[in-house]
């Protein structure tokens, strides 16, 4: 057998995905990219080790903590690497159109796509590099600049994440440095679509999601072995890529994401009974409040997957005391990426208050996440005998490795409530915002599932409009202010020589609402991600209406470090919204300004009294 054969035998056993069908059948989408395969080269002769950067350095920024001005210093040799060779804008421009040509293996669905093959201008990346100016020239805050900037009185003291970048844009351009200070990386953030672009195509075998290092300190400094040798989505190089495919199989399963069909159909008949049990008879309006209700309904679906259970927050109004934990600990975890990984913190030389309470949340919640998993299991052995005949996630991984299953459980805990959350408030606002479009979407709904109907795999499977609802809404509300990434090799961005090892946060959600970069951008425009005209004269050209760049969009993360549940949520969020518009008029009468806070995640914070109207 060939390496080559032997590769593309590999690539089908762990069922690696690039560009997927949608779980419900529906055609594969150039913004649903979960796992770029890896070059045959790769696998034969195995990974190139990236030496461990804890502190990318700027020159302004010295190995010992004292404040030092800048000064130069020399640029690491450039690097050339062949494979850096780019479509043009063009060929780019014109991918969101293209067809792919897909071939069925098993469970995914690999799209054969050559990069050698194609016909765009190859960028010489070497020269690229050889005229773009020294990173010590790049531009950004001194660290005493943050370091005031951050305390009362500061420029930066109280502000959102996403507020400071945009005062930072403002004084320094598109591109430009938070240095880090006692310990913490040093970010390089970008507003440059091109930058995009070159961040992902370079990062790698093993590519590196800064931001979550807080995350792999604790699990680091766990007493217990809960985390040795697996750090589960926030570990880096061969154990991250053992971790993914362990899990990927089963979570990107077709049949296993139609699993939890049914029961989120059961988990939105108890949330439209409790918005009618919590309404007011004479408005119809819910309380101010109602944003605690998404998340326990976020929280209820994460749970489904994560623990193979709900546990009570919709059906009553008082819940136990380990759930309640859960749920309130959830919110200083999410706080804390922000408040450790950006702000100047003293954390990794001495446990601060903030630190303190982070590392007492993570106890709880992993402490209760191993304990309900392991309740899980007991439970379905006993009532069936062999636990490795069940359909669910858990069951499955649980077979495969239990110290997998507990840690995959608390991750996608940690990582699912908030983000659904977000997702769900802006698409509820969005909804209620745009009656019109609103009622399109019931018209499909109603016609193509029914009021009553019970939904299927079937019936989900042709629902355009309902999707594009979906993508608008987290356009327009995004979970995160953009993606961010390592760089996997020295590259020009911006016209700045910036070393391999850079953390970078890629600012591309929030150049989704500039109409340059995405035109009508304040617009709730649906249509823009349909893909044909259709019959219906009322839909604009969808083409005008794209983003500027197909690298702006990817509300799940892009390639192997994507969102792993990104199929599963996305059915799941589909049922809830047609079950929401089946069921209710949604209005809303109140400003929408603001409406929501960083801190990394986004945070609905205006109070949602949503009228929910029965039909």
């Amino acid at each position: 057998m060939t390496n080559e054969n032997a590769y593309q035998q590999d690539q089908h056993r762990r069922g690696t995905l690039y560009i997927i069908d949608h779980p419900t059948g529906d055609t594969p989408d150039i913004h649903s990219v979960i796992e770029p395969p890896l070059q045959p080269q790769d696998h034969i002769q195995g990974p190139e080790h990236r030496k461990n950067l804890r502190h990318t350095l700027h020159p302004s920024i010295s190995l010992c903590d004292s404040l030092i001005p800048r000064h130069s210093t020399k640029t690491p040799a450039p690097v050339h690497h062949p494979a850096w060779n780019h479509p043009s804008k063009n060929i780019l421009k014109q991918s969101r159109n293209a067809k792919f040509k897909c071939v069925s293996q098993h469970f995914s669905t690999v799209v054969k796509n050559k990069p050698e093959k194609c016909p765009a201008a190859k960028l010489d990346l070497q020269e690229e590099w050889n005229r773009a100016k020294p990173f010590y020239t790049v531009p950004g805050p001194t660290r005493l600049q943050m370091l005031r900037g951050f305390m009362k009185g500061g420029d930066f003291y109280n502000k959102n994440f996403d507020k400071v970048m945009l005062m930072c844009r403002e004084r320094f351009g598109d591109i430009y440095l938070m240095p880090g200070m006692f310990g913490q990386n040093t970010n390089l953030i970008t507003f440059n679509p091109e930058d995009f672009e070159k961040i992902f195509r370079t990062v790698g075998p093993y590519p590196e999601r800064p931001g979550s290092e807080v995350i792999t300190d604790y699990r680091k400094g766990r007493k217990d072995d809960l985390y040795k040798g697996n750090l589960g989505a926030t570990g880096s190089g061969p154990e991250w890529v053992k971790f993914r495919n362990t899990v990927n199989p089963v979570l990107m399963h077709p049949k296993n994401v139609a699993h939890y069909m049914d029961p989120t159909v059961e988990l939105m008949q108890e949330f439209i009974a409790r918005i009618r049990r919590i309404r007011d008879p004479a408005s119809q309006e819910v309380p101010a409040d109602f944003i605690t209700d998404i998340i326990a309904l976020s929280f209820e679906s994460v749970a489904l997957v994560a623990l193979d259970k709900t546990l009570g927050f919709l059906r009553h109004d008082v819940v136990n005391a380990e759930s309640r934990a859960i749920f309130e600990n959830l919110k200083c975890f999410n706080r804390a990426f922000y408040d450790l990984g950006v702000k100047p913190s003293l954390y990794k030389y001495i446990k601060t208050p903030t630190y303190r309470n982070f590392e007492k949340s993570m106890d709880t919640l992993t402490n209760l996440c191993a304990k309900y998993v392991n309740e899980t299991m007991k439970e379905l052995k006993k009532k069936d005998g062999d636990i490795t005949q069940g359909r669910s996630v858990l069951q499955q991984l649980f077979k495969i490795d239990p110290k997998t299953a507990v840690i995959m459980s608390v991750d996608t805990l940690f990582a699912g409530v908030d983000s659904e959350t977000a997702a769900l408030s802006g698409i509820l606002l969005s909804m209620a915002c745009n009656p019109d479009k609103q009622e399109k979407l019931r018209k499909e709904v109603l016609s193509r599932i029914g009021k009553t109907e019970k939904f299927t795999t079937e019936n989900m499977k042709n629902m355009p409009y309902l999707r594009a609802c979906i993508k608008e809404s987290m356009r327009i509300y995004p979970i995160l202010f953009g993606n961010m990434r390592a760089t996997g090799a020295d590259v020009s961005l911006s016209g700045y020589q910036i070393p391999k090892g850079t953390s970078v946060f890629l600012a591309s959600h929030m150049l989704l609402l500039e109409d340059k970069y995405c035109p009508r951008a304040k617009e709730y425009i649906p249509e823009r991600w349909l893909r044909s005209p259709g019959a219906d004269n009322d839909r604009p050209d969808t083409e005008s209406l794209m983003p500027s760049n197909p690298f702006l969009f990817f509300p799940f993360g892009f390639g192997a470090r994507s969102c792993i549940g990104k199929r599963v949520v996305s059915l799941q969020m589909e049922i809830i919204l047609a079950s929401l518009v089946r069921n209710f008029k949604v209005e809303y009468r109140y400003p929408t300004e603001n409406a929501f806070k960083n801190y990394f995640t986004n945070f609905c914070v205006i109070p949602l009294k949503f009228k929910f109207i029965d039909l």
